[in-house]
């Protein structure tokens, strides 16, 4: 008989991320990261696959790395804190033969390295994190930047997962291991948000933006670097529009550009050509070029997009499920791969591809895909053992119209032990963005919450990703037609499920999801129980405190405070708070600059001048991504609040 799911059994994945073929496509590393309970780390392990045995080998006992790239056919190099003693605010990199032996010491680079790529033998691009204007002073007793004080005279001032960013830029470098030498490709006030090598390794296709008046813009532009030259020509003009998904075809270099009408739009699709300059846009495909289905039970990056002979490959959001496609020279699409699940990162060489999936409520596992015969096949079973041993909840699929007479997919999940005529709980999960989407893949909250006796229901109401940009438009209409359809959906699912007591409800949900569970205690007393977190309360203060309210929000607003107010006042949940009876819980972390802890402290504070039972869980040293990417023991500390929390009161 197999175990329930337990909060705990966390403990016991592996995640899977960065595949990268060798230049040959005869071998593929990958790295492996697993939650340690003594250390409340995630141990990092390098892992070799043999194309042609289909064999795979660890290739490191352990290591914090990150950073990958092949050297030659035999060789990686990759990044890691744990191996020696390094200067503060550089990185070290170490060479690793594919045929054994232990890691080598290759060259230290005195700048915090976000990415690298090879160009030759003893050169490298780089991507570093550098101090505009550092703080030079070194007399004894002196407040020194960033240890005792902060300075803030820019827009943004913090970003989440990366602390204070104020006068801090990427900058794109060339680095010679050999001599030392380190200089920067890019002009020093540009934020680089990508840099990418040609494939003759002569040139640097790089994308960001220039603050204007302290403040950062959002249209960027698109630049070409000559490295024998030293010089750079401009391909689209700082400006523009916000530029991103870069990379090099045969003779032009694609990328995808937004105008930024309004969020979630979107992106158009380009070309530009290397000799003439010329941009030309391609049909629109009304998709964004990544893979956006939610889950909490990955870890790690990967790449997501690439070109290979003749087409540029790239992931793509249909409904709840991740879709690998590719465009021609001309634009015109073609679907390799509509599995249901989620693609978390891969790579091509030829007509193969392998990549990191999500399928049949698995979790993160290798696997290959043959272009040309579309043939898939599961590489890996580090988590087939848990599989196999727990019950873990599949998903009941169905669509339904609402009232409005728009399509909406629902998912609803049974309760362990499941038995027909008892009445169980039931938790409505409410996904972020709002422009991302629930799907077919394994959700450890929720896997933990139908273990212990409840319901679980979801579903992607418009303002999700995966079903055009007029779907996902709900600017000016926050809390209007999607809540319309959360709730419409909660009243199907208890039509369709009688095991469902009504009288049991409760609703969960982090950022957007946080920002819709205010709202709906606000409006509504059919819940007996809420759970908020990393939330929006005031858009009147998340747009003037966070790292993308300045514009993400206020382009959500279609206003500003000071043209505004009554229109963002009334999309604040907290307008509402005074009406709220359901207890909540609210989960956030310190160092979230996305949602800032303003906002639940607020929703707290109205709620207990009312005497409604709530609770305020604040986690240290953890951002946005506490869910996802947080310190494991805060992340089963996260798990078990919530269980206490609808154990309590439903």
């Amino acid at each position: 008989m197999k175990k329930k799911i337990e909060i705990r059994d966390f403990y016991d994945f592996t995640f899977l991320s960065d595949i990268s073929y060798s230049p040959d496509g005869r071998y593929a590393v990958f790295f492996t990261h697993e939650p340690d309970e003594k250390s409340d780390s995630y141990k990092a392990r390098l892992w070799l696959y043999d194309v042609d045995s289909e064999r795979i080998r660890p290739m490191t006992a352990g290591c914090r790395g990150g950073k990958l790239l092949w050297l030659d056919n035999e060789t990686v190099l990759f990044s890691s804190v744990t191996r020696e003693s390094i200067p503060k605010g550089s990185t070290a990199f170490y060479r690793l033969p594919i045929t054994g032996g232990e890691a080598v010491h290759a060259f230290t680079v005195p700048e915090t390295v976000e990415s690298i790529r090879m160009i030759d033998r003893t050169r490298f691009l780089a991507v570093c994190k550098c101090q505009l204007r550092p703080d030079g002073e070194t007399r004894p007793m002196h407040a020194r930047r960033g240890e005792d004080f902060e300075v803030f005279d820019e827009l943004p001032f913090w970003g989440n997962g990366r602390g204070v960013v104020n006068g801090v830029r990427r900058t794109a470098k060339v680095f010679d291991s050999a001599s030392g030498e380190l200089y920067a490709v890019t002009p020093p006030e540009l934020d680089v948000q990508d840099a990418r090598l040609s494939p003759g390794r002569d040139k640097v296709l790089y994308c960001g933006a220039e603050p204007q008046g302290g403040v950062d813009r959002q249209q960027g532009g698109l630049w070409l670097y000559d490295l024998g030259t030293r010089k750079t020509r401009t391909l689209v003009p700082q400006g523009d529009m916000a530029v991103g998904s870069i990379c090099f075809t045969a003779n032009r270099v694609f990328f995808a550009g937004h105008k930024h009408e309004w969020p979630g739009k979107n992106p158009g699709y380009y070309f530009a050509d290397l000799q003439s300059g010329e941009v030309r846009e391609l049909p629109f495909p009304d998709a964004e070029p990544s893979g956006s289905v939610s889950t909490d039970s990955a870890y790690g990056g990967g790449r997501t997009m690439k070109y290979s002979v003749g087409r540029v490959y790239m992931l793509r959001t249909v409904h709840g499920d991740t879709h690998l496609v590719s465009l021609d020279a001309q634009g015109a699409f073609q679907t390799h791969m509509q599995h249901e699940g989620a693609v978390l990162s891969f790579d091509v060489f030829g007509r193969n591809v392998l990549f990191i999936g999500m399928r049949d409520m698995r979790l993160p596992e290798l696997y290959s895909l043959d272009l040309d015969t579309g043939a898939q096949k599961r590489v890996t079973g580090f988590n087939e053992e848990f599989l196999q041993t727990h019950e873990v909840a599949v998903p009941e699929t169905f669509t339904f119209t609402n009232s409005d007479g728009c399509q909406l997919d629902g998912y609803v999940l049974r309760p362990a032990d499941c038995r027909p005529g008892k009445k169980y709980p039931a938790v409505l999960e409410i996904h972020g963005g709002p422009k991302s989407a629930f799907g077919t893949v394994y959700y450890h909250e929720m896997q933990a919450l139908c273990a212990r006796g409840y319901f679980v229901l979801y579903t992607n109401p418009r303002g999700s990703d995966g079903r055009g940009e007029d779907f996902a438009n709900i600017t000016g209409k926050l809390g209007t037609i999607d809540y319309q359809d959360l709730m419409e959906f909660t009243d199907e699912v208890l039509r369709r499920y009688p095991e469902i007591d009504e009288t049991r409800l409760a609703c969960c949900g982090g950022s957007y999801g946080g920002f819709m569970v205010n709202w709906m205690i606000g409006h509504t007393d059919r819940f007996r129980a809420a759970c908020s977190q990393r939330c929006i309360a005031n858009y009147l203060s998340k747009c003037l405190t966070t790292d993308i309210g300045y514009y993400h929000n206020l382009s959500q607003m279609g206003t500003d405070p000071w043209h505004g107010f009554d229109v963002m006042w009334k999309t604040s949940p907290l307008a509402s708070a005074h009406k709220a009876n359901t207890p909540t819980l609210f989960i956030q972390a310190y160092e979230d600059y996305r949602c800032w802890l303003s906002e639940p402290l607020q929703m707290f504070t109205q709620l207990r001048r009312r005497g409604v039972d709530s609770r305020v869980v604040l986690f240290a040293g953890e951002n946005h991504n506490l869910s996802r990417s947080g310190r494991p023991k805060n992340r089963i500390k996260r798990l078990e609040e919530i269980a206490a929390w609808f154990e309590k009161h439903l």
